[in-house]
């Protein structure tokens, strides 16, 4: 929000007229920009150790479910959404950001989720030009969390989760598979941007509330 609002600001001072203030914008080469990128590529770096973090948990907690370390050269992927980065297109040098999208590089390995209740998908990147190497990071909300908890039901929830072991609380009922749009149309759709490599099928659920 602080970088928003000098955003804002740098925009009026400089009579910009937007549509809408949250298109205010900072300009590449000035102090604020880089203190903005700076701030930005700090958050980014926390959220990939504490991603980091998260897998050595679970494979600290698979070594002593099954008796024996999963191996350390198996391939890691490390797929994050909702960033920024700098990257060549179409010839030229921009800041892309990447909002419900992962990059789907050729070759890229990404992990594309349903919900806490339907499929989801380790893919390799196709690399496609037209879609900025991007693809969709997930089903995508149908619903929003608001409108989730006012259209459906414990017990539909409950029944959405059979056969997966769950929290069971009210406290999950916004994210119920139902709010979000169906995975399998969205990796339809997503046939030129990724090749899917794995399904995987959701047996355990594990989020805070």
């Amino acid at each position: 929000m602080k970088h928003i609002k000098i955003a804002r600001e740098q925009c009026r001072r400089r009579w910009i007229s937007l549509p809408d203030p949250d298109l205010a914008y900072l300009v590449e080469g000035d102090r604020e920009f880089w203190d903005y990128i700076r701030d930005l590529r700090w958050a980014q770096h926390f959220a990939l150790l504490n991603r980091r973090e998260m897998m050595h948990r679970v494979a600290r907690c698979l070594q002593a479910w099954i008796g024996t370390a999963p191996d350390p050269l198996s391939e890691r992927v490390e797929c994050h959404h909702n960033y920024t980065e700098q990257e060549t297109h179409f010839g030229k040098k921009v800041w892309l950001s990447r909002k419900g999208a992962i990059d789907a590089s050729a070759g890229k390995p990404g992990l594309i989720p349903g919900s806490m209740g339907t499929r989801s998908y380790v893919v390799t990147g196709k690399g496609n030009g037209l879609a900025l190497n991007s693809s969709p990071h997930g089903a995508g909300r149908e619903h929003s969390r608001s409108a989730a908890r006012k259209k459906f039901t414990r017990a539909q929830l409950d029944t959405a989760m059979e056969g997966i072991e769950w929290r069971r609380t009210d406290a999950f009922l916004d994210e119920i598979p139902a709010a979000y749009k169906d995975i399998d149309v969205v990796m339809a759709d997503a046939a030129d941007l990724v090749e899917v490599r794995h399904t995987l099928r959701q047996i355990i659920n594990v989020k805070g509330d």
